[in-house]
């Protein structure tokens, strides 16, 4: 009777004939290779002997513009002794191909607990990030159709109030209220179309090492005619040391205004407006709290889209550039309200 034989594979050298190359790093300057699988050369095109004997470092392969943030987060996440991480960043095939990897590695530590090796895995995303783009893509018209249906809706009431006016005119009623109420409406159509070229413009922006505190000394200065005249009293609650962060200084501007702006009109009354900036962990957290009137649960999902304000005037759009361009700089922004006792409107950014 035939028998049929049964293969025994290898399980690891299977895993080595697929798509992920597995590294092992020795934790020194520049991340000296120790290990490297052989399906390097299949998957980048390097040859493995090139990285034990040293004549290409792993620091050579990574993307120029991410190498810094790279090493960065390797530190952060070496400090808080994890013992894994994982990043996604970019690498450059022997070719001179660019792609986009996904990085999975853990931290060896001695028994002192001192960091002797990095050992993981690296895998090729660049499909991924491209169907990734092309969903953003769809996303950003999916926005320009919403924007264009809120801006059609917003200028159109002017628009026929200012038509209105003219008719009257035109027929010899000129009274000094109409020109008025005209300039009014005008104002309003030039503010939407302002903060919608603000949104909608590029940002090509350059990112620089910015001291917070000094920033907000700019920035707080800009208020403080504005602060007395409302009886407003604006304190603030810093950290001692340098809070450093990575950004553009004229974005980040435009957003701590927008948050001290929205604050100071939640409060018609006066009151106090609390400004905290303080590190946490690897993060610079910067809260805006006011004593405002509030902001319902409901109200508090729809914060950040467009022509949705809880103010009785304003377009919403302030509100969603500052959340992009937090966004932008890889930050997040939470909000916590309770009706009739203000709100706090949290900002989280990435320290240098």
């Amino acid at each position: 009777m035939y028998k049929k034989k049964f293969v025994s594979l290898d399980e690891h050298q299977i895993f080595l004939q697929g798509p992920v190359v597995v590294f092992k790093w020795k934790n020194g300057k520049d991340w000296p290779v120790e290990y490297v699988s052989s399906n390097i050369e299949e998957n980048l095109g390097y040859k493995k002997e090139d990285f034990l004997l040293r004549r290409i470092k792993y620091s050579d392969i990574i993307f120029e513009n991410d190498l810094h943030r790279v090493s960065n987060e390797v530190s952060n996440y070496s400090l808080n002794e994890r013992n894994m991480f994982e990043q996604e960043y970019r690498i450059v095939k022997s070719n001179g191909e660019i792609i986009w990897i996904y990085d999975y590695t853990t931290i060896i530590r001695d028994e002192n607990g001192s960091i002797t090796h990095f050992y993981g895995y690296i895998l090729d995303i660049t499909k991924h990030k491209k169907n990734e783009e092309a969903l953003r893509r769809v996303e950003k018209l999916n926005t320009v159709g919403e924007l264009a249906a809120g801006i059609a809706h917003e200028i159109r009431n002017p628009l026929t109030s200012l038509k209105g006016f003219l008719h009257l005119i035109k027929n010899g009623e000129i009274k000094a209220e109409y020109t008025d109420i005209m300039e009014s409406e005008l104002n309003r159509v030039d503010l939407i179309l302002n903060e919608f070229l603000m949104l909608s413009k590029p940002y090509l922006t350059h990112y620089n090492k910015i001291d917070v505190h000094i920033l907000f000394k700019q920035i707080l200065l800009f208020f403080e005619t504005q602060a007395t005249y409302k009886n407003i009293q604006l304190i603030t609650k810093f950290d001692a040391e340098e809070l450093l962060i990575t950004s553009s200084e004229n974005q980040l501007k435009q957003v701590f205004i927008n948050f001290i702006k929205n604050a100071m009109e939640a409060m018609p009354n006066g009151g106090v407006i609390k400004i905290e900036c303080k590190r946490e962990h690897n993060e610079l957290c910067i809260r805006f709290i006011d004593e405002g009137s509030g902001i319902s649960q409901e109200n508090l999902k729809r914060l950040g889209e467009p022509f949705f304000t809880t103010k009785g005037k304003g377009t919403g759009l302030d509100l969603m550039v500052s959340y992009k361009i937090i966004q932008e700089h890889g930050g997040t922004i939470k909000v916590e309200s309770r009706l009739g006792k203000g709100s706090t409107f949290e900002i989280k950014l990435p320290f240098c």
